[in-house]
C-alpha cells in the first residue's frame, strides 16, 4: 500500500510540473479562462517543506549510523566521531552567525571554518586526486594500439600548445591546440554530455512512472 501511494503521488507531481512548464499561464476555453499555475507558489512551499524534512531525516540517519559505529567502537569510529563533531560545530556556528549578534562568532565561522579549514582541506583533497589522475593518465597513455597513440599525440599537442616551450618549438603550436580543442574535444564532450542528459531523462521518466525497483523504499 505504501509503495502504491508513493507511486501515485510521484506520478501526480510529475504530471503537474510537466503541465505547469509546457502549458501557457492562462488557458482560455470558450468564454472562460483557467489559470493553471494559480497555486504554483503554494505547491513550491510544500516542496520546500518536504525538502527540509528530507534534509532533517538525512541528519538523523547520519547520527544513527555513525553514532552506532562510535558506541560499538567499530573500525573507523574515530572518523565517524570527527564527522559528527564537525557536523555539530558547523551547525551551531552557522546558526549563531546567522541569528546571533556576535561578530566574533561570525568571524570564526567565515574565516576559520570556511576560509582557514574547509578551503585548505578541499585543496589538499584535490591535490591528492591530482596524483591519482596523473597515475591514471600514465596508464592510459601507454601506446598499445592506434587509439592510445592518437590519445597520446593529442595530449602532447595540447600540452605543448599551452606552455611557452611549445611556442618556442613551433609558432603554430597554439593554433594546433586551439583547433584540437575547438573541433575535436568540444564536439566529443558535447556528445558525451548529450548522451548523459538522455540517460538522465530516461532515469527521470522511470522514476516518474515508478519503474525503478527502489522507488518505493524497497524492491519490487
Amino acid at each position: 500500500m505504501r509503495r502504491r501511494l508513493i507511486a501515485i503521488f510521484t506520478l501526480l507531481a510529475g504530471v503537474y510540473f510537466f503541465c505547469e512548464f509546457f502549458l501557457p499561464k492562462t488557458i482560455i476555453v470558450g468564454k472562460s479562462a483557467f489559470e493553471f499555475g494559480k497555486y504554483t507558489k503554494e505547491v513550491f512551499d510544500v516542496v520546500r517543506v518536504i525538502f527540509v524534512m528530507s534534509f532533517g531525516l538525512g541528519v538523523i540517519n547520519i547520527l544513527r549510523v555513525y553514532g552506532y559505529q562510535i558506541v560499538r567502537r567499530r573500525p573507523g569510529w574515530l572518523n565517524a566521531a570527527a564527522l559528527i563533531l564537525s557536523l555539530f560545530i558547523t551547525a551551531i556556528a552557522g546558526l549563531w552567525s546567522e541569528f546571533g549578534a556576535n561578530d566574533s562568532v561570525k568571524s570564526f565561522f567565515n574565516d576559520f571554518l570556511f576560509g582557514g579549514l574547509m578551503n585548505n582541506l578541499s585543496s589538499a583533497m584535490f591535490s591528492l586526486l591530482a596524483f591519482y589522475m596523473a597515475s591514471a593518465a600514465y596508464r592510459s597513455f601507454r601506446v598499445h594500439n592506434l587509439e592510445a597513440a592518437l590519445m597520446m599525440a593529442a595530449a602532447l599537442a595540447i600540452m605543448l600548445g599551452q606552455i611557452p616551450l611549445g611556442y618556442w618549438l613551433s609558432a603554430d603550436a597554439p593554433q594546433v591546440r586551439n583547433w584540437l580543442m575547438t573541433w575535436i574535444s568540444t564536439p566529443a564532450f558535447r556528445g558525451i554530455a548529450f548522451g548523459a542528459m538522455v540517460a538522465g531523462l530516461a532515469m527521470a521518466v522511470r522514476m516518474w512512472l515508478s519503474l525503478e525497483k527502489t522507488s518505493g523504499g524497497g524492491e519490487a
